[in-house]
């Protein structure tokens, strides 16, 4: 019984990977997003979007390709099939379930609850955050399963305005 256990979590652990894919986090919600192509996503679900060092994208291209090969082609992320800019990319993931988050500090690893309640808690936006995330890989799909804020950037109103000048940048255009 103990050697049937042990070999279905080895057949597990072909069928599944995890890779820890560090970046800077420049989209963190729940929702759709509508891109500049003019596609938009059908389903609510909880996004990450990391800009990554070239390195660590063919990193990733390294672990997850041997989960993509019975893959149709239209199915393939563009990060995996086409050519890593010298600059590095974007990396976009999805879950249709929330996402543990935890902060680094001080050496330490901190629960920090769920990204629901992460975002909540930081008003709705931590763009800018370096972050790690733990990447659930399976045959032909990619998944953020936690997400781990090691420089925590909180961006608000007035942090996007801070340091415009409006009334030399308007001058008297400005509606107040």
């Amino acid at each position: 019984m103990a050697n049937a256990k042990k070999n279905t979590q080895a057949q597990k652990e072909q069928e599944n990977g995890k890779f820890y894919l560090a970046g800077t986090i420049t989209t963190a919600m729940y929702g759709k997003r509508t891109f500049s192509n003019g596609k938009k996503d059908k389903d609510d679900k909880y996004r990450i979007s990391l800009k990554c060092t070239a390195e660590a994208i063919d990193k990733l291209k390294e672990t997850a390709e041997p989960f993509y090969v019975d893959t149709e082609e239209k199915w393939l992320p563009e990060w995996l099939t086409n050519d890593t800019p010298e600059d590095g990319g974007y990396i976009n993931l999805s879950s249709g379930f929330d996402i543990r988050v935890g902060e680094y500090v001080n050496g330490s690893i901190a629960d920090a609850g769920n990204l629901t309640d992460y975002l909540a808690d930081h008003g709705g936006n931590i763009n800018g955050s370096k972050a790690v995330v733990l990447v659930s890989i399976k045959p032909g799909a990619i998944y953020p399963a936690a997400l781990l804020i090691k420089e925590l950037h909180v961006m608000d109103i007035g942090t996007m305005f801070a340091g415009d000048d409006f009334e030399s940048a308007f001058g008297e255009d400005l509606p107040f």
